[in-house]
């Protein structure tokens, strides 16, 4: 028993066993025509031959119904009483016209019969009647009638026409449109292909009117957008084959133009004559160009007008609805190009700008200490917590033969500005504080520097303290900035002797604080953004919790004690992220 080829069987369904391959579509006549033209044609060709005629689908079932002989001929008759009257011409010819969407392409007609042409048959009709006894004088008569019923039926013949006509005129309208189908689609890739290749706006602005002008045949081609700084305008950004001048007419507020109100809003602007039309703009640019008539259309994004594209031709001419469903959808395609075209801009600047943030940042990074020193009997850890790439924040930690200088500092505001001026804050205090002993004389001189320099909203706070590993001497002054908390046998103190915050008035007298530290001491040095961590229910995290966190890590390492104040901090305000900066210096003295 031999075996079938699948490919050979186009009953056998292919694919992995048990699936099922899904089957094309079942079509039918009547998708494609219409049931009444259907009948009609049935009846028209039944009633010029004189034979039975019938329609069926694919199924063998018939889709028409019996052609009725006696209403039919009724019609006929109705039909023959009107064609010399309105059908036919002075030479007898009945013509029916093959139109679409109102142009004439051609017709089909019936032509009349010659004079001397004899009917088929009249000679055996005559015959017929003699060998039947029929009078001679009643011959002719018999002949004419035999031909009058049994000879063509002009009336179903003319009606057959039309059938014919409308049918033909269907299969040019179809093809017609096909035609204009492919020719869309030939011309929106070619624009889609110019556009895609391109990532400059300017160079996609100047690549779609050299596209446009090209697919819809135009003279010239002009895009207006809207200013960045005032949307209400329209700025010429590409011109097709216009002059310089053209391009610099300027910004045009549409809202004082009719016809670019309308095109803003989503519709097609047409203008026959440029030269007497009061809605053109500059009607003097353009008799001077040579334009005669434009087309206008809005460039739309998202349902918003970003822009307007003319088209203008050097003599008058219409646009016909297939060219303006073809702008239509070129200036949809265009909106999309521009828009990507900026956001690709954007990016690369926001790449350009990120890159030096990076570089920046690592900058400002390297300006803190790598890792804190090791002088006993002292434990220092440190931290900082950045909100944003960039910030205001700062600690530092000086070298001072033998003793020890930290700083902790809050610039105010973010980002580059904040960084440039906590660099300039810590560079000041080094600088000075290797060549001046008093502490209330080298915040002053911070200030003073800082002061020349700065605007009157561009400050920061600052606190300084120098350490004495052999006395265990603290002395510092506090400019402003949130009090360090000092943990002694559970108690908590605060050093804030000092004065006003820097950079705001020159000249102004700080103070300096003395305190001397114990074995188990621990001193927390912090920035705002500490205090300010705030949680989903807006409560602010404050100093309080701050010293309950402090007690808690009494008998921890420095780092230890950083770790912990985190910690809470965290648990505080769950996942959400700060919006300050936040640093943590911590000091303990060995116990």
């Amino acid at each position: 028993m031999g075996t079938t080829d699948p490919s050979t069987n186009p009953t056998r369904p292919t694919g992995r066993p048990g699936t099922r391959v899904p089957s094309a579509p079942r079509l039918s006549l009547t998708q494609f025509v219409d049931l009444d033209t259907l009948q009609e044609i049935q009846d028209s060709f039944t009633a010029v031959t004189g034979l039975t005629a019938k329609i069926h689908d694919p199924d063998g079932k018939q889709v028409t119904v019996e052609t009725d002989a006696n209403q039919r001929r009724a019609s006929d008759q109705v039909l023959e009483q009107l064609i010399a009257a309105d059908g036919e011409d002075a030479t007898g010819r009945f013509s029916a016209p093959i139109a679409v969407e109102g142009q004439v392409l051609g017709s089909i007609s019936l032509e009349p019969k010659p004079a001397d042409a004899g009917s088929p048959g009249r000679d055996e009709l005559r015959e017929a009647a003699c060998a039947l006894g029929v009078p001679t004088d009643k011959t002719d008569e018999l002949v004419d009638a035999a031909e009058h019923f049994c000879g063509p039926n002009k009336a179903a013949g003319i009606q057959f026409l039309y059938v014919l006509a409308n049918s033909i005129a269907r299969l040019c309208f179809d093809e017609y449109h096909a035609r204009q189908r492919v020719q869309e689609l030939s011309a929106l890739y070619e624009v889609s292909k110019a556009l895609s290749a391109e990532r400059d706006l300017q160079q996609v602005l100047d690549t779609a009117t050299h596209a446009v002008a090209e697919v819809m045949k135009a003279k010239a081609v002009a895009i207006r957008l809207t200013k960045r700084d005032d949307p209400n305008k329209l700025e010429p950004r590409a011109i097709y084959n216009l002059s310089q001048a053209y391009l610099d007419t300027g910004a045009i507020n549409f809202d004082d133009s009719e016809m670019l109100r309308e095109a803003m809003s989503g519709k097609p602007v047409y203008i026959q004559d440029m030269a007497t039309d009061p809605r053109v703009v500059f009607p003097g640019d353009a008799k001077a160009e040579g334009l005669a008539s434009m087309f206008c259309l809005g460039i739309m994004h998202q349902g918003k007008g970003i822009g307007t594209i003319h088209l203008f031709s050097g003599e008058q001419r219409s646009f016909s609805p297939f060219e303006v469903r073809l702008v239509t959808a070129i200036a949809q395609m265009l909106g999309t190009a521009i828009q990507n075209a900026r956001l690709d801009t954007q990016r690369t600047k926001s790449r350009r700008v990120l890159r030096q943030l990076h570089l920046a940042a690592n900058v400002q990074r390297r300006m803190l200490p790598g890792e804190m020193p090791r002088l006993p009997p002292f434990d220092l850890a440190a931290r900082y917590v950045p909100s944003f790439e960039l910030g205001g924040d700062f600690y530092d930690v000086i070298d001072l033969d033998g003793h020890i200088g930290i700083a902790i500092g809050d610039v105010v505001g973010k980002g580059i500005a904040a960084s440039l001026l906590m660099a300039s804050v810590r560079a000041s205090l080094r600088a000075y504080a290797q060549d001046v002993y008093d502490l209330d004389e080298i915040i002053s001189r911070v200030n003073n520097a800082l002061s020349r320099d700065t605007l009157d909203n561009e400050f920061a706070t600052l606190w300084y303290g120098v350490f004495d590993p052999d006395t265990l001497r603290l002395t510092y002054c506090n400019a402003g900035h949130d009090p360090p908390m000092l943990l002694r046998d559970g108690q908590i103190h605060t050093l804030d002797t000092g004065g006003m915050i820097v950079g705001v008035q020159q000249d102004t007298e700080y103070e300096k604080g003395l305190f001397d530290m114990a074995h188990g001491d621990t001193l927390l040095l912090y920035t705002d953004g500490l205090v300010d961590s705030f949680n989903d229910a807006g409560e602010k995290f404050g100093r309080k919790r701050i010293e309950e966190a402090l007690v808690e890590s009494a008998d921890k390492s420095a780092s230890d004690t950083i770790n912990h104040i985190l910690w809470q901090v965290r648990r505080f305000t769950g996942p959400k992220q700060g919006v300050d900066d936040t640093t943590l210096v911590v000091v303990k003295v060995d116990g």
